[in-house]
């Protein structure tokens, strides 16, 4: 400081960022930089985990049978001889080269112990001949039968997902550090395609033993809960209004969808009318929620929506107005037959149909988030009095924000009554609005991609992993010896588990698993900050 200025008390400057003990970026292609930075190290896991489990498990099944053959591993392990070997052993080399390579990069980044992204090119091109080597040896043994390099087959064997796990690992990784720069500048673009392509896999990636019950999972609980977490993001996330009754504008979709496709009214409208309608009847609704509730904040406005959240169900339990059937809810909705082809119970369409509308939404809010719009609610959530002060229009802001995220719900909700055939009251009870209120924390607040990946996720734990824990602990209390581990029930340990597990994750990632950086600014600076600005792009 020169002569004759005092320097300010610490608790009237704004902090520096080497004070705060965080790394601030000071213009917005920084902050989005850092995000994209989070979405490549998810791509580079997401494909190391598919190589791994790919290559542990056999890739050729017989139809009759859990397994036969053998894995890479054992393929590796026997040593044989043909061409099929030597195409193996480039997708070994090439797991290999990309875990070297992402613990290398792991020790440069956090340990600063060497130079970070050495090689990408190579690895690049390695994960390409792996994943090359992997649809090679579909043909070669899953097509023509040409050798018995994974054990002896039937004309009725079929590739098991195993293979189709490696091809999508290898291909994952191939993008990731071939395209990692793009990553960075357009790290929601690059999540939506990347998403959508290999999103679109999964129906073929699991075999023909677990395919159905993958897809209805995926359908019936990944994709919804993933819309729901990117619809509550816009009010949570963007605009920091705190709502816990989230799930009344899930059941107004799905009730206002069911009613129009059910033959309660003899109506025959397409389901795509039925989508818009749904999707406008629960905007109504939330700005008919926003607009007594302006002037509430914080915990106010949470115990109104939670009341809100509330009436819905209970209304609908009611049989409001002889429309909602009661506790038997809804029945008889028609599948969605659109332009002629009925969807009837496959989940495959359902998941197809979610899976590009869910990218669909993810570049919708992405471009939102940088708009004239996305900036107001930036500005109410860190100030809503200085955000009026600079001439914002706080009411018609925060209505939309209402408004926007409950049509979402309403789009999630539509889809959801027309999979199951039946919507019931029982179905957006208050855990609803919990369980989409975690997925935004837990991906991370503010984030169109952590949102996507926390409903995934959450998604994951409570409806698959939780209802396969049984079986699982059975088949490792065997294979260990300790035979105990099967003997436990552990249905009434669900919540126990659930709650560790999002413990562990909310320490080891207090912002989320991919939080913005203004989130984790606020979080690990708290204190204000000149470059916050910045980091949203206003500046």
């Amino acid at each position: 400081m020169p002569d004759g200025v005092a320097t300010p008390p610490l608790e009237e400057r704004p902090l520096a960022p080497e004070e705060v003990g965080v790394d601030l970026p000071f213009t917005a292609a920084e902050a989005a930089a850092e995000e994209g930075q989070a979405v490549f190290w998810i791509f580079v896991v997401a494909g190391l985990v598919f190589l791994v489990a790919g290559w542990l498990l056999p890739w050729f099944v017989e139809l009759t049978s859990n397994g036969v053959g053998f894995s890479p591993q054992d393929a590796v392990s026997s040593a044989p001889t043909g061409i099929g070997t030597v195409l193996v052993y480039v997708i070994g080399v090439a797991m290999v080269a990309n875990i070297a390579g992402a613990i290398s990069d792991v020790l440069a980044v956090h340990w600063h112990i060497g130079r970070p992204w050495r090689m990408e090119r190579t690895r690049a091109v390695l994960a390409l001949a792996g994943a090359i080597s992997a649809f090679s040896i579909w043909v070669l043994i899953g097509v023509y039968r040409e050798e018995d390099l994974f054990g002896h087959l039937s004309a009725f064997a079929s590739a098991d997902g195993a293979i189709w796990m490696t091809l999508t690992g290898m291909l994952v990784l191939a993008l990731a550090h071939g395209f990692r720069e793009q990553v960075a500048r357009h790290p929601d673009q690059f999540f939506a395609g990347v998403f959508l392509l290999f999103g679109a896999l999964v129906p073929v990636i699991f075999g023909n033993q677990q395919a159905t019950e993958v897809l209805t999972w995926a359908a019936g609980a990944a994709a919804v809960y993933t819309l729901l977490a990117l619809g509550l993001n816009v009010v949570v996330g963007f605009a920091g209004l705190l709502d816990l009754g989230y799930a009344a504008f899930f059941a107004i979709g799905a009730y206002t969808a069911g009613s129009m496709a059910s033959p309660r009214h003899g109506l025959h409208i397409p389901f795509w009318v039925i989508v818009f309608v749904a999707v406008a009847v629960a905007a109504l609704f939330g700005a008919v929620l926003g607009a007594p509730t302006l002037r509430l904040r914080g915990d106010y406005l949470a115990i109104v929506t939670l009341g809100f959240g509330e009436i819905i169900p209970n209304a609908a339990q009611n049989n409001l107005f002889s429309q909602t059937g009661g506790p038997n809810g809804i029945t008889g909705i028609r599948h969605p037959d659109i332009f002629g082809f009925n969807f009837g119970q496959n989940p495959r369409y359902y998941y197809w149909s979610l899976l590009f509308v869910i990218v669909l939404v993810i570049l919708a809010f992405s471009n939102l988030q940088r708009s004239r719009l996305g900036r107001a609610w930036v500005a109410i959530r860190e100030d809503e009095i200085a955000a009026a002060a600079t001439g914002i229009n706080t009411v018609s802001t925060k209505l939309l924000a209402f408004a926007i995220g409950a049509s979402v719900s309403g789009l999630a909700g539509s889809f959801y009554g027309a999979q199951l055939g039946v919507v019931t009251p029982e179905d957006f009870e208050f855990a609803v609005s919990v369980t989409a209120l975690t997925t935004v924390v837990l991906g991370g607040l503010g984030s169109n991609t952590g949102a996507a990946l926390g409903g995934i996720l959450v998604s994951f734990i409570i409806f698959w992993v939780l209802p396969h824990l049984q079986e699982w602990m059975t088949t490792v209390g065997q294979t260990t010896g300790i035979t105990s581990l099967g003997t436990i029930n552990y249905s009434t340990y669900t919540y126990i588990v659930y709650g560790l597990i999002l413990i562990s994750i909310m320490l080891l990632r207090p912002g989320g698993l991919l939080p913005s950086k203004a989130r984790k600014v606020e979080l690990q600076a708290g204190h204000e900050s000149e470059s916050l600005a910045a980091v949203q792009g206003v500046v």
